[in-house]
């Protein structure tokens, strides 16, 4: 018998939490196995498939380039049995499916608002989770097939095979104060201007903070420093309100917080552009109703694009 016939799915799961851990102690803590047996069955899984997984260093364990590979199937499997049986649960409690979407703050206010309401409007029994992040804690979901779909402001393509990435509109970033703000009677601004203010920065590492930095370094200025740091865009808006703080945030939620009377955009010139986009796995099932509502974001991407 083929050895992808008497795989377990627990096989799979042990196999990436010793792939994430790197350490052989820490995977046999986590799994509930003791460390000889996890290297026991290491061994035996190995010689089963007949290649090395993971080469022995002092430092611990790398993992080969086949388990490089093989990792990125098991997850799928893993996260899709997990999926399986959070699906059957909701559908036993009258769901017609699920529908899980990682989104990070940029995508919130404008975009996924719209696609939802139009998707609900076919698909009333779909069951939808939205997850709100930075875009290196969806991705790891997304690998393992726990969300559908990432809707993410992204600076460039996402260059992994197992992943699909699609533009669906261009954002543009802004620098706000709140109302009360001493900068926000100013007519004219240079980034020059803002090396001394306090600064609530977006979250580190994310691109809405690389943006930032970069139209810094564009116009010859240092990297600003943050006083405090946040990737909720609503904590964002409420600190605004009292406090002396400076914030970057994508244009069109700039627009949704000024028409709230809630930030004041200041009068800065931007070169950058980054794309707001939609992520998903290639090798994800392609129900019907999972290109549904890739489909409604397309569209609604492109009437924002266009102004609408």
């Amino acid at each position: 018998m083929d050895w992808t016939q008497r795989i377990r799915i627990r096989q799979l799961s042990v196999l990436v939490t010793l792939y994430e851990s790197r350490n052989m102690t820490t995977a046999a803590s986590e799994v509930g196995m003791s460390q000889p047996a996890l290297s026991k069955w290491l061994s035996e899984l190995e010689a089963e498939l007949g290649v090395r997984l993971f080469e022995r260093t002092t430092r611990g364990f790398r993992p080969t380039p086949v388990c490089e590979q093989l990792i990125v199937h098991a997850r799928a499997v893993v996260g899709e049995m997990e999926r399986s049986k959070r699906t059957v649960k909701l559908i036993a409690n009258g769901a017609s499916s699920s529908l899980v979407i990682g989104t990070s703050p940029p995508a919130t206010p404008l975009l996924l608002p719209r696609a939802i309401h139009q998707f609900r409007a076919s698909h009333p029994g779909v069951h939808i989770e939205i997850l709100e992040g930075p875009m290196e804690s969806l991705l790891p979901q997304l690998r393992s097939a726990r969300l559908d779909f990432c809707v993410v402001r992204i600076e460039q393509p996402v260059f992994e095979q197992s992943i699909r990435y699609d533009v669906l509109y261009q954002e543009e970033m802004r620098v706000v104060v709140g109302p009360k703000h001493p900068l926000a009677s100013r007519r004219k601004l240079g980034w020059s201007d803002l090396g001394s203010v306090e600064w609530l920065g977006p979250a580190g590492g994310s691109p809405l903070r690389r943006e930032l930095e970069h139209e810094f370094a564009l116009a010859g200025e240092p990297a600003p420093r943050y006083t405090l740091e946040t990737s909720s865009m609503l904590m964002v808006a409420v600190l605004l309100q009292e406090g002396t703080f400076v914030a970057a945030m994508s244009a069109r939620m700039a627009d949704y917080f000024v028409a709230a009377g809630q930030v004041t955009v200041l009068p800065l010139d931007y070169q950058r552009r980054s794309g707001i986009g939609v992520l998903r796995l290639r090798n994800a099932e392609p129900t019907e109703f999972k290109k549904s509502f890739f489909d409604i974001l397309k569209a609604t991407g492109e009437a924002i694009e266009r102004g609408n």
